[in-house]
């Protein structure tokens, strides 16, 4: 009885596992062949299909590709050049460079919104939108009243990039027509298959790897719908975030993970910050490592004219080592001011309605929203920072007396007159040279653009502490700098274009790179920037 039992028992359990054969894995196969990450989808009749899609295989001989979004000022879009040199000699691709943006540039953005503020960057379509005065999503970003503020430049043209590429094997082609990438890459000619592109941004997106959903920009750029990139990564790499990211996320992508990544193109986002993305710490990487750090890729020298105008420029100043330049963000140090409380004195009854009302609701963003007093206190907080941080000798020297020299005779004689400013640089380079080695010749820039000596209310505290200051402007009234050093320059064009204007920024550099030191307040990545220019 007991055995006829146990042989019914293990019918009964053999009956069970099959019909859970027959019935349930069927099921879960089928529910997972149409689960939203293996789900296919079906361009031509714009719905999903149930079929798994097969993985490209991707031929290991041929050319692979690496590019990225930029973004922020020249330091930022330095930076993201040398993150991609470390990644395209781990992974042995071609770099496809976008051009360098000078001027009216704009922050940080998720993938997305990178992607869309660099299609909008294209000129042609641009100029010829505003010529026709029309409207369209490309003018909401790029304004045509504020389309000769801003200019794109090959990296060659102010960079040696010949030298990388014989020194570390590196290919690099540059993105100098359109602004297609991806399945649209301008540089590879368009029509790219979208199995052969991946886009990676751990600064956007939560997740990274192989299993991407490859993007299609016109989708979303012609068609105005979202992508089904757009879609995909909806549902599958950000299901918690509600709101619009507003600063970068603080993922990294690993080196397997890097490696992982099997695509002909990866189309990187935002690449300013080299933590993110880690490369093997092998022998060659350590030494681009250094070579980006000391030698290589750091100078903006390689435009002709550009650096003629710069060394005239230092030549006046004293020559290499004999100057040194401070660098004043006299907006952001008044809005980190206000911010913490320390300003008490506003300007608001000597501004306009219109500035009046923008002040007392968000407070001072300038240094004309400040009386007198309040400038006065700020600017003597700036000597005060600067003695604490500028070099011991300079400092020292600064603060002593002025000794018997033609320096003392033109400070005493222009008391009570008008300084001849040439006369009182010569005194000054005299100073320093034969008399007090220490003692400061400083180059001042600065955010207002305005010549220093001019604004006694701003910057009286600073020319009592450091009377050899100079500027911009002196080396435009000597006919030192001109107006019209750009001309000639194979790149440089466009006659409608101000490139001495735009290009300012570039030539600063080239300047203080060339000191003896540099102070600047508050700190920028430019201040990073310097520190890695070679003193030579």
């Amino acid at each position: 009885m007991i055995r006829v039992q146990r042989l019914i028992y293990y019918i009964v359990i053999l009956a069970f596992f099959a019909f859970i054969s027959i019935v349930v894995f069927p099921y879960l196969k089928e529910s997972n062949a149409t689960s939203p990450a293996n789900t296919a989808f079906n361009k031509e009749q714009g719905r999903t299909t149930t079929s798994a899609p097969k993985k490209k295989v991707s031929d290991p001989n041929q050319e692979r590709y690496l590019s990225w979004f930029p973004h922020s000022d020249f330091p930022e879009q330095q930076e993201s050049f040398r993150n991609a040199l470390r990644l395209a000699l781990e992974t042995k691709r071609t770099i496809i460079a976008p051009m360098l943006r000078i001027n009216k540039i704009y922050p940080w953005m998720p993938f997305e919104d990178l992607a869309k503020r660099y299609e909008a960057q294209e000129k042609t379509t641009l100029q010829k939108t505003c010529d026709a005065h029309q409207t369209n999503w490309q003018t909401a970003l790029e304004p045509c009243e504020s389309i000769h503020d801003w200019i794109e430049i090959p990296w060659s043209s102010i960079m040696d990039l010949d030298v990388i590429q014989r020194e570390y094997g590196i290919r690099i082609i540059e993105r100098t027509t359109g602004h297609g990438w991806g399945v649209h890459e301008s540089a590879l000619g368009g029509q790219i298959d979208p199995e052969d592109v991946a886009v990676v941004d751990v600064m956007s997106f939560k997740e990274n790897g192989t299993d991407w959903e490859h993007v299609d920009p016109a989708e979303e750029a012609l068609k105005q719908k979202p992508s089904r990139f757009s879609s995909w990564l909806q549902s599958h790499l950000k299901p918690k975030q509600t709101e619009k990211l507003t600063q970068p996320l603080k993922y990294v992508l690993n080196v397997d993970q890097l490696h992982a990544i099997d695509a002909k193109i990866i189309q990187f986002g935002a690449l300013n910050s080299a933590a993110r993305y880690q490369t093997t710490p092998s022998e060659i990487q350590q030494e681009l490592r250094k070579a980006l750090m000391k030698t290589r890729f750091i100078v903006p020298d390689q435009m002709a004219r550009l650096t003629a105008q710069s060394a005239k420029i230092i030549d006046t100043l004293g020559g290499k080592f004999q100057y040194s330049t401070l660098i004043l963000n006299l907006s952001k140090l008044v809005a980190m001011d206000a911010r913490a409380g320390t300003i008490q004195h506003l300007a608001v009854d000597g501004l306009k309605k219109e500035d009046e009302d923008r002040v007392v609701a968000n407070g001072p963003s300038t240094m004309e929203d400040l009386d007198l007093k309040a400038r006065k206190e700020l600017m003597e907080a700036v000597v005060l920072e600067i003695f604490g941080d500028i070099p011991i000798n300079q400092a020292v020297s600064a603060a002593m007396p002025i000794k018997p020299s033609k320096l003392a005779d033109v400070l005493r004689l222009s008391a009570n007159q008008p300084r001849d400013r040439r006369q009182l640089l010569d005194a000054c380079i005299d100073y320093h040279k034969n008399v007090e080695q220490r003692y400061p010749v400083y180059y001042l820039m600065n955010d207002m653009g305005v010549a220093p000596e001019t604004r006694p209310d701003i910057f009286g505290p600073l020319l009592d502490m450091f009377p050899c200051v100079f500027s911009k402007q002196d080396m435009l009234n000597w006919g030192i700098q001109t107006d019209s050093w750009a001309l000639g320059q194979p790149e440089l064009n466009d006659l409608s274009v101000d490139y001495e204007k735009l290009l300012q920024p570039l030539l600063d550099i080239l300047i203080a790179g060339k000191g003896y030191s540099f102070f600047e307040i508050p700190t920028t990545p430019l201040t990073r920037f310097l520190n890695w220019s070679p003193k030579q």
